[in-house]
Formats: structure tokens, sequence, C-alpha cells
């Protein structure tokens, strides 16, 4: 591209020893003036167009690079994300596989057989403000509530009634998350209540597992033989 520069500088310089006489109207001077005037303005057209596709250049990096960035980061998040769920799925694998154990150890000693699946919701969700809730859709009562650690977060907080209205499966509110079960058994829902560590919780799927296997032991556990839907 230099060299482009280098021959108008050349022949800028030479004009005069290129012109002799005058043509025309036009005298020597003007001729070379004229000529002159021409190669530095072909020469500054050159540089436009080439400053105008460096910009260009410039522009279309500046947008490959901002586009890599997104993508790098969008990389990032699913690989978290796909981190995170099969640290989720593990979670509940090993409370599944447990199951029938501590239900057989929890029944025999007479303990809350509910403490294994609080301690999953605890983990998953990052708190220890868990609290499970069975409640009888018809005559909306809370049939039982059962708190990680005896904890008072959920008590005198929501009612059966409450609850019910809702009328979702999943909602959140500024402070937690609800989650209920997606069948009922002899009129009783379950309900998960556990307190918010992030801003919007997406997998509640997984939780809506778990509040149904909830549901499983409560049935089991025979204190919703006695309802009636």
């Amino acid at each position: 591209m230099y060299w482009i520069y280098l021959t108008l500088f050349v022949l800028a310089i030479l004009t005069p020893q290129f012109i002799s006489r005058e043509v025309g109207l036009l005298r020597e001077e003007d001729i070379e003036a004229l000529l002159i005037f021409c190669f530095g303005a072909f020469g500054f057209m050159i540089y436009l167009a080439k400053e105008k596709t460096l910009l260009k250049l410039i522009r279309e990096k500046l947008h490959l690079e901002k586009q890599t960035s997104l993508i790098t980061r969008d990389l990032s998040d699913s690989y978290s994300y796909i981190g995170e769920m099969n640290r989720k799925l593990d979670i509940v694998q090993d409370f599944i596989f447990d199951l029938p154990k501590v239900t057989a150890v929890a029944l025999k000693d007479d303990s809350n057989i509910y403490t294994s699946l609080l301690e999953t919701v605890s983990l998953l969700g990052k708190t220890d403000q868990v609290a499970l809730c069975f409640v009888h859709t018809r005559n909306k009562t809370m049939e039982c509530v059962y708190e990680k650690n005896g904890a008072n977060f959920f008590a005198q907080s929501l009612t059966a009634a409450e609850l019910l209205a809702e009328g979702k499966y999943f909602w959140q509110t500024n402070d937690r998350a609800v989650v209920r079960s997606p069948r009922q058994a002899r009129g009783v829902s379950a309900f998960l209540v556990f307190g918010k560590t992030v801003n919007r919780i997406e997998d509640s799927d997984v939780f809506k597992i778990l509040v149904s296997q909830a549901l499983l032991l409560y049935m089991f556990e025979g204190k919703g033989k006695t309802l009636r839907s």
C-alpha cells in the first residue's frame, strides 16, 4: 500500500520536470499546481478508503469479541446449570435409594420419617428454613406440619386456606417458595415451604418429586386412612 503513496509523492515532485510549456489558457505554474493537487487529492481519497475499511474491520472485530464473550458466558452458565442439576439429581437419587431403609428405621423407632426428606430439601434449596405440610383439601384444615430441626419458620405464617387458595403447584414470594404435590391422596395435598436463597427457583420439578414422595409416605404411615375426599 505504501508504494502508492510513494509513487504519488515522486510524481508530485517531478511534475515541474514534465511541464515545460503553457497549455491553452493555463500557464505552466497553473498546470503544475493542478497536477500536484490532483495527486494529493487522489492520495487523500485512497487514505480515506483505507481508513473506512480499517474502521469496518475494527467494528467487526469488536462485534466478534462481544459475541465470543456472550457465548463464553452462556457456555459457562450452561455448564454451571448442568453441574448444579447433576448435583441435585444425585441428592434426590440418594434420598430415593435410602428411602426404604430410612423409613423402616423411623417407623421402628417411632421417629419422624420425614427427617431425611426435609434434609434433602434443605440441601437442594440451600436453606435451613424448610416445612412440610399436609392439608385436607375439602375441610381446608392443616393435618400435620413438620419443620426441619423443629424451627418455627412456617408455623402461624400460612394457613391451609391460604395454601389452597393459590390454586398453583409452585409459586414464589420474596422470601419463600411453595411446592404443592401434583396429585391428592384421600383428599390430602402435601406442601413444601422453604426459604429462598436465590432470586428465582427454576427447577421446581425436582421439588415436586420430593413433595409427591412425602405424600406417599404420609399415606404409608397410615395418617391418611381415615380421610375421605
